[in-house]
């Protein structure tokens, strides 16, 4: 943000009193300024629409020492990476458990929003009665190439605590606006913890992010 605050101008007989130390002291500063390191600029956090811009902690997923996965934190993927990722995806498959334990899968839309997922069904749907129960879910994008799998909960979200822009968001990926005329319901899925495979990057790349 730039700085709004402003000096006055100093009055003439004061510059007149002060110009002999201003020039020497600028001198000064000019000589020993070459051998003087600068503290990078502060950039300001990368956040994206709705999010408070809280990084996750960044790991290797645990797998059997015989995966031959890396361990190291060489080559660990930002976040930014898995973000974008989800954001673009069109298809997306949530997971669900039914009351009697059994898995249960189905695709469907929805928007990455601040690093949280919302879509919209009806309450008579399969997923929306696992959730009632039981909001542990598992939420895969659609590229398989580079594999990005969240597991969090989901609950219901009143449409008047949907935030600000998500609408249009919806109109532009989709061609229709989140509406609450529809009749469903929209649920927001908050991650927990958020898997990378690329399979191109797979023996390098293999990233875990921890939101709690």
């Amino acid at each position: 943000m730039r700085d709004l605050a402003t000096k006055k101008a100093p009055r003439a007989k004061a510059v007149k009193k002060v110009a002999g130390k201003r020039a020497g002291a600028k001198a000064k500063a000019k000589a020993g300024a070459k051998g003087v390191k600068r503290a990078p600029a502060k950039r300001e956090a990368d956040v994206t629409a709705g999010s408070g811009g809280q990084q996750p902690r960044v790991m290797r997923p645990t797998v059997p020492a015989d995966y031959h996965f890396p361990t190291g934190p060489e080559g660990m993927l930002d976040w930014s990476w898995a973000r974008e990722r989800l954001t673009k995806s069109q298809n997306y498959v949530i997971v669900t458990v039914r009351p009697d334990s059994r898995p249960h899968a189905m695709g469907m839309h929805g928007l990455w929003w601040g690093d949280t997922y919302y879509f919209g069904t009806g309450l008579e749907t399969r997923k929306a009665k696992n959730l009632e129960k039981n909001p542990h879910c598992i939420l895969v994008a659609e590229d398989f190439n580079e594999l990005i799998i969240v597991e969090g909960r989901a609950e219901i979200i009143g449409y008047d605590r949907l935030p600000a822009g998500l609408s249009d968001a919806s109109k532009q990926k989709y061609g229709w606006p989140v509406d609450p005329r529809s009749g469903g319901v929209v649920f927001k899925l908050v991650p927990r913890v958020v898997f990378a495979f690329p399979l191109k990057q797979i023996t390098t790349s293999v990233t875990k992010w921890v939101f709690e």
